[in-house]
């Protein structure tokens, strides 16, 4: 499925595909909670179709297509985070290395899918740079992320981006209301930054309520209320690259409304923070909790990780 908003985007692979310079490295990039994951796939299946439709839409009845949807298509890799881990490991780097050497079996190409690729750890980061530098023949290496500045520069300039946008707030909001919703639209819309998918996600979990609490812990800490230690223990067993996605997703929100950029409006709270912060402020936290997020798979103490994200809401300056 290409969701509308993703058209655009499809359309440009498809012409540097059909025009034979798809790069053999793509950095896809874009904010969760809009397809992007969707997307990729997508163009893995289209990749490896034996006989995909004009617009390159996989035709889902090939051979190659028929093992790609049992899961275990011998040209295909996709690269995840493992069950209760922070990171990709560079034993799983390794494991492609050595994929990428085999022979091809169904498909005229070999497909890979890091996925999300910020959360490789140097190590596994910097294994892969060799198949970058120097890479097989017929393959295809797509990578995703929300967050590209945190992937090393050598990655970076070694894949072809291509950036995936966020759809307009009309186009989220028709989309969002052809579902049976349990909560307000507009009020999903607002309280995951105008993603549509996220905002599904968030109708059928108890994660609106999760986001609303921490949003209130952290707006507690700007005005010099609670307690860092208590709040840090409260979290402490909770995704700390969850959290610290959230804070970066309020804060480019606010800087948008700054810019008058912002298609969903704010609920009441992100605009009391919007008050209580300002611009420059605003700017310095998104900065200083992007640099944290690059220790967020590290093997540290997660309540000095909490500990230092709510520090920098306390701090005044």
């Amino acid at each position: 499925m290409i969701y509308p908003w993703q058209t655009q985007a499809w359309e440009s692979v498809q012409q540097a595909k059909t025009g034979n310079h798809l790069h053999h490295a793509l950095l896809f990039s874009g904010e969760e909670g809009c397809g992007n994951d969707t997307f990729i796939q997508e163009v893995a299946k289209g990749l490896l179709c034996l006989k995909p439709h004009p617009d390159g839409i996989a035709c889902g009845e090939c051979r190659s297509c028929q093992v790609f949807a049992s899961g275990a298509h011998p040209d295909f890799m996709s690269i995840r985070l493992l069950e209760d881990k922070q990171a990709i490991l560079i034993d799983q780097i390794r494991e492609l290395n050595y994929f990428l050497g085999l022979s091809r079996s169904y498909s005229l190409r070999r497909v890979v899918i890091i996925a999300p690729a910020e959360r490789m750890n140097i190590n596994a980061a910097n294994s892969l740079l060799k198949s970058l530098e120097e890479p097989a023949p017929d393959t295809h290496i797509l990578l995703l992320t929300a967050h590209p500045a945190v992937l090393l520069p050598t990655i970076r300039s070694r894949c072809q981006r291509a950036r995936l946008p966020l759809p307009t707030h009309t186009d989220a909001l028709q989309w969002l209301q052809q579902h049976n919703l349990q909560h307000p639209a507009k009020q999903l819309l607002a309280s995951t930054a105008g993603r549509p998918l996220a905002a599904l996600e968030l109708d059928t979990t108890d994660t609106l309520a999760q986001r609303q609490q921490w949003l209130t812990h952290l707006a507690e800490c700007v005005q010099g209320q609670g307690s860092i230690t208590a709040i840090s223990a409260h979290w402490e067993k909770f995704d700390k690259s969850q959290l610290l996605d959230w804070q970066l997703d309020w804060l480019l929100s606010l800087l948008k409304q700054e810019v008058g950029n912002g298609e969903a409006e704010p609920d009441d709270k992100l605009r009391d923070l919007h008050r209580l912060l300002g611009q420059r402020r605003i700017l310095s936290l998104y900065d200083k909790l992007l640099e944290l997020k690059k220790l967020s798979t590290h093997p540290l103490n997660a309540r000095l990780l909490l500990e230092s994200m709510l520090i920098l809401w306390r701090q005044t300056n």
